[in-house]
């Protein structure tokens, strides 16, 4: 159901115990109150997809760790004398690069990793965890740059593990259509023979003229009178 999360919010019931009851206010106080239930008005244009959720609570994670830091330090700046905060400057102004470095590129990662599944959903990969693994393996190892959500190059990189018998295997083969049925031709003198079918030459005119007065024409040039 779409509302199992929502259970934990009126405990669990002992035996025999009555079902807790809540107010429109209460209910409200409790989902405020637990951080990990987050709900959106999708009418109001709240929602957005599951990726760009996920790089939002992690940029707010990191943005929130730097916040708790920097609050902890100026505490401590109270005790300093100058030279000690001078030096705690450069050193939190080191920390506050280094992390940011680090928040960037674990955004680029989840990035680069989400159109790198996009991408593997269009090349024509066998069922199968073993045979997408494999190829994104040697996908990545090619580092291409992803530029506007598309990886430069990647089409030629895939056309080469296509055709590389170390890899060939974990795509499926484009077989051809079946050609359409021909239809009959009907066996009218002057139509050429229908495919795949036999054919009788009809001989020479020597061949088939008969004496006047026959009936039957077998192609036959006359019979000899025997003496």
């Amino acid at each position: 159901m779409a509302y199992e999360f929502l259970k934990k919010l009126f405990g669990t019931q002992k035996d025999g115990e009555e079902p807790k009851t809540m107010t429109y206010a209460e209910l409200e106080a409790a989902i405020d109150a637990d951080k990990k239930i987050q709900v959106v008005d999708v009418k109001a244009g709240g929602y957005v997809s599951k990726e760009k959720l996920d790089a939002k609570i992690t940029e707010l994670d990191g943005v929130r760790q730097q916040l708790t830091d920097a609050n902890a330090e100026i505490k401590s700046y109270k005790e300093m004398d100058i030279d000690g905060i001078k030096k705690s400057a450069k050193d939190w102004e080191d920390k506050y690069n280094h992390d940011t470095q680090e928040l960037n590129d674990k955004l680029a990662k989840q990035e680069r990793d989400h159109q790198m599944d996009r991408y593997l959903d269009t090349v024509g990969l066998k069922p199968g965890a073993m045979y997408r693994d494999y190829v994104r393996r040697a996908f990545e190892a090619k580092e291409l740059k992803l530029e506007n959500g598309k990886f430069i190059g990647a089409d030629d990189v895939m056309k080469e593990l296509k055709e590389s018998p170390d890899y060939k295997e974990a795509f499926v083969v484009d077989t051809p259509d079946d050609e359409p049925d021909t239809p009959d031709v009907p066996d009218v003198p002057g139509n050429p023979p229908a495919p795949n079918m036999p054919y009788f030459s009809a001989g020479t005119k020597s061949q088939t003229e008969e004496p006047k007065g026959s009936m039957f024409d077998f192609g036959f040039s006359g019979v000899r009178k025997r003496d």
